[in-house]
C-alpha cells in the first residue's frame, strides 16, 4: 500500500541531520587516523542508512548525492585511491549541498534541485579522476578548510560563550545507575554505624562523635539532592511531542474528510524521556480514536444541533508529582450499546454478566486487542488495536487512565501519569511478615476492615463501602506470602474504572521514594514493578497493581482475553529491525494499519532482547546496522529453537545481486530494496509468507 511521506518528513530531516553530523565527524577522524577501516565501515554504514531513507521516501537529489560519496569511501576501504585534503573538502561540500536541500524540503516537501556539479566531481573522485573543487565551492558560495585551516579552528572557537552542551541519554542512564550502586553503599554504611553505636552504648563505652553524625547527614542529603539532579537532566518539554501531534492530525482530518479544531495549548511541563517516547504514542491513539469514532459527519452534527466544526483537544495540569493529561472530543460520546452488542457477539457464554454490567464495566471491552464497534476498519482506525495499545503503554509508564463519556456531548480520557520513572509516592503496606509499596495513583480509599460489612456471593468475597460491594482479597493470597491472621486494613484498588479492595496487615507510613530497578533475581516477578528502600534501608518491592488486577476472577475483561485467544483469529507480530528510524515508523504504519502487531529494533542486539519477551511471527531486517547487522541477526535467528524457520524478509537500500544470494543462502526467505514499500511490495510479500493470500 501507499504511505503519505508528508506524515514523515520531518522524522527525515532530523534523521538525516544526525547522520550527516555523524559523517563529519567519523571524515575528520578519518582525516587524523587515514589507515582504520573501522572509521571507514562506520561511514558507510552511515551513508548506506541515509541513502535507504531517502530512497524510500523519494528524495532523489540526496540520494544521489549521498550515492556519490558511498562510491568514494568504498573506494577508500579497497585502497583504490587515499583519503586526501581535496576529497575531505569534497565531502564537506557535498554535505553541505545536503543540508541546503533538506532545507528546501522543509519549506516544499522536494529536493529537486540541479545536482550535476556535484554528481560529476563525485563520479570523477570515485574513479580517481581529477575533480574541481573550487568550481563547486563557487556554487556553494562558500570556502572550505585545507587540513591546516581545520586543526586551528577550534582554538578560535568563542567557547565562553557556549551555555549549553549535549549529553546522550545513553550516559546520563549510565551515571543514574552509578549513583544508584552509591546510594546502596551509602545506606548500608550508615545501617553499620547505627549498627557500631548501639554496640557501644550497649558496652557503656559512649557514642559516635557529634560532628561524625552531622558529616553523615550532610553527605546523606547531598546525595540525595545529587541523584535527584541528575535525574531531572533526563527531562524534557511535554510540548515536545504535542506540536508534532498537532500538525499530524491537521493533515489526518483533512484526509478523513472531517473539519475539526485542535486545541493543543502550550504547556511548560517536563517529564521523563522514557515516559514521553510512549506517552507520544499514547495520545496518537487516543486522538486517532476521536477522530474516527468519535467526531461525526458534518452531516450528523447539524442534524444533533451541533456546530459543524468538531473538537478535539489536550488539557494537561501538574498534581503534586504527577502530570494529568486529559484528551477529549465534543462527538458522539460512547454508544455502550453497540459494545454490549459486540461483546455479546464475541463471547455468548458469558451473556448474562455482560447484560448485567453498567457502563463502566463495558468500557474495559474497549482496552481488549482488536475490539471494535466497527463494522470496517480504516487507515487510521488500526482494527480496533488502537485502545489496547494505550492500556499496554500506560502500565509500562505506571500510568492512570480514566474514561468519562456522555452521549452526544463527547468523551474524555482522563491519563494520570508520573513525571519520573525513577520516583515514585506511595504507601508502605505490611502484608503477613513482608512490606510491600502500593504507588498511589491506584488507590482509591483506605477503610478499617473492622467496621465494615461483608458478604459471599458465588464464592466470592465483598465488603460493602458506601453502599457498593467490593470484591477484596488478602493481599498474601495474591502474592502467595505469608497469611496473617489479622488482616484489619483495607485498601481498595482503582483501575480502568473497576475496583477491588486488598486486605493488608497494617498500613504504614506514606513516602515519596526513588525508585531502583528490580534485581536481577526478581525480574520474572510481574506482580513487581521495581523496588525502593525505607527507612531502614531495607529493599521493599513496588507492587505491580494492574498485573496483579488482571489477575483478580473480578475483573472479567481480562478472564475473557483467554476466550478471546481461542476463538479469535491470531493477530500476527512483526519485528522489524532497521537502524533508521524514519524506516521503521513508515513500515510500522504499512503493517499496523493492516491489523498486524509491530515491534521494532534500532539493531540486531536489541532484535534479539525484544525476541525474548514476545512471539515474533516474521522478521523484516535491514542488511546494515550498529552493533549488529542483518547477516549476524538472520545467523542468531536461524541458530534459535523456537525461530529456526520463522520467515525472514531483508530490506536494502539499493539492490545487490550477491548479497540476496548470500541472504537467500542463509535463511532468508525475501529481498526487498526500500524504493519497493511505495508499490505494497513489502506488505504483499510478508501477507504471502504468513498464508494470508
Amino acid at each position: 500500500m501507499a504511505f503519505s511521506r508528508e506524515n514523515f518528513i520531518q522524522t527525515y530531516i532530523d534523521e538525516s541531520q544526525e547522520y550527516i553530523n555523524a559523517f563529519t565527524d567519523e571524515i575528520i577522524r578519518l582525516k587524523d587516523n587515514p589507515g582504520s577501516q573501522d572509521t571507514v565501515t562506520e561511514i558507510l554504514r552511515n551513508l548506506h542508512t541515509l541513502k535507504g531513507s531517502s530512497r524510500m521516501m523519494d528524495f532523489t537529489s540526496i540520494e544521489a548525492l549521498v550515492h556519490g560519496l558511498e562510491d568514494i569511501f568504498k573506494g577508500v576501504r579497497e585502497n583504490v585511491f587515499e583519503f586526501t585534503d581535496r576529497l575531505l573538502q569534497l565531502s564537506f561540500v557535498t554535505t553541505d549541498q545536503i543540508k541546503k536541500l533538506l532545507e528546501k524540503i522543509k519549506t516544499s516537501s522536494t529536493d529537486e534541485e540541479n545536482i550535476k556539479p556535484f554528481t560529476d566531481a563525485l563520479n570523477r573522485a570515485s574513479k580517481g579522476l581529477f575533480f574541481d573543487i573550487e568550481n563547486l565551492n563557487a556554487i556553494s558560495k562558500n570556502s572550505y578548510t585545507t587540513f591546516a585551516d581545520y586543526e586551528t579552528a577550534d582554538e578560535n572557537t568563542d567557547i565562553e560563550n557556549l551555555t549549553s552542551v549535549r549529553i546522550p541519554i545513553a550516559r546520563i542512564n549510565s551515571i543514574i545507575r552509578s549513583f544508584d550502586d552509591l546510594l546502596i553503599r551509602q545506606f548500608r554504611f550508615k545501617h553499620q554505624l547505627e549498627h557500631f553505636e548501639q554496640k557501644l552504648s550497649d558496652a557503656g563505652n559512649g557514642i559516635l562523635p557529634k560532628q561524625l553524625k552531622e558529616d553523615l547527614l550532610l553527605t546523606e542529603n547531598s546525595i540525595f539532592e545529587t541523584q535527584h539532579a541528575l535525574l531531572n537532566l533526563r527531562m524534557l518539554p511535554l510540548s515536545i511531542i504535542l506540536e508534532p501531534l498537532k500538525l499530524s492530525f491537521e493533515t489526518e482530518a483533512a484526509r478523513a474528510s472531517k473539519n475539526i479544531t485542535f486545541d493543543i495549548p502550550q504547556t511548560n511541563f517536563s517529564m521523563d524521556k522514557i515516559i514521553l517516547e510512549k506517552l507520544k504514542e499514547i495520545l496518537l491513539h487516543l486522538m486517532r480514536n476521536s477522530l474516527d469514532h468519535g467526531i461525526e459527519t458534518e452531516k450528523e452534527r447539524i442534524a444533533a444541533g451541533k456546530s459543524p466544526n468538531g473538537k478535539i483537544y489536550i488539557y494537561a495540569t501538574q498534581i503534586s508529582n504527577h502530570i494529568v493529561i486529559t484528551v477529549g472530543d465534543d462527538g458522539k460520546g460512547i454508544q455502550y450499546k453497540s459494545i454490549k452488542e459486540k461483546a455479546l457477539l464475541l463471547y455468548p457464554q458469558q451473556k448474562n454478566e455482560i447484560n448485567a454490567m453498567s457502563e463502566k464495566q463495558l468500557q474495559q471491552y474497549l482496552f481488549l486487542p482488536g475490539f471494535t464497534t466497527k463494522d470496517s476498519s480504516t487507515e487510521m482506525s488500526g482494527r480496533g488495536m488502537g485502545l489496547d495499545i494505550v492500556r499496554s503503554n500506560m502500565e509500562r509508564i505506571k500510568g492512570k487512565i480514566q474514561i468519562f463519556s456522555e452521549e452526544n456531548k463527547g468523551t474524555r480520557f482522563k491519563l494520570t501519569i508520573p513525571l519520573s520513572l525513577a520516583t515514585q509516592q506511595g504507601l508502605f503496606v505490611q502484608s503477613g511478615s513482608m512490606k510491600f509499596m502500593i504507588p498511589s495513583h491506584y488507590i482509591h480509599e483506605i477503610a478499617d476492615g473492622e467496621n465494615q460489612n461483608f458478604i459471599i456471593s458465588q464464592g466470592q468475597n465483598y465488603v460493602c463501602i458506601h453502599n457498593q460491594f467490593i470484591p477484596i482479597y488478602h493481599l498474601s493470597s495474591l502474592l502467595g506470602t505469608e497469611k496473617s491472621e489479622t488482616d484489619n486494613a483495607i485498601i481498595v484498588l482503582e483501575y480502568l474504572d473497576t475496583q477491588i479492595a486488598v486486605a493488608v496487615r497494617s498500613i504504614e507510613q506514606y513516602e515519596n521514594v526513588v525508585v531502583t530497578a528490580l534485581p536481577q533475581i526478581m525480574r520474572n516477578m510481574n506482580s513487581l514493578q521495581g523496588v525502593v528502600y525505607d527507612e531502614n534501608y531495607s529493599i521493599i518491592p513496588i507492587l505491580n497493581i494492574p498485573n496483579i488486577m488482571q489477575r483478580m476472577k473480578g475483573l472479567l475483561a481480562y478472564d475473557m482475553k483467554k476466550f478471546n485467544v481461542k476463538n479469535k483469529k491470531k493477530t500476527q507480530t512483526i519485528l522489524i529491525a532497521d537502524d533508521s528510524s524514519t524506516t521503521r515508523q513508515i513500515e510500522q504504519t504499512i503493517f499496523e494499519t493492516n491489523g498486524f502487531t509491530v515491534k521494532t529494533a534500532g539493531d540486531g542486539i536489541e532484535a534479539l532482547e525484544i525476541m525474548k519477551t514476545y512471539n515474533i511471527d516474521i522478521f523484516i531486517i535491514d542488511i546494515n546496522m550498529p552493533r549488529m547487522d542483518g547477516n549476524t541477526l538472520l545467523n542468531n535467528i536461524r541458530r534459535s529453537a523456537e525461530y529456526h524457520s520463522t520467515p525472514v524478509v531483508v530490506v536494502s537500500g539499493a539492490y545487490d545481486k550477491q548479497a540476496e544470494e548470500n541472504f537467500i543462502q542463509a535463511g532468508a526467505q525475501a529481498f526487498i530494496v526500500k524504493s519497493q514499500f511505495e508499490r505494497g511490495m513489502l506488505l504483499r510479500t510478508v501477507k504471502e509468507l504468513l498464508g494470508e493470500n
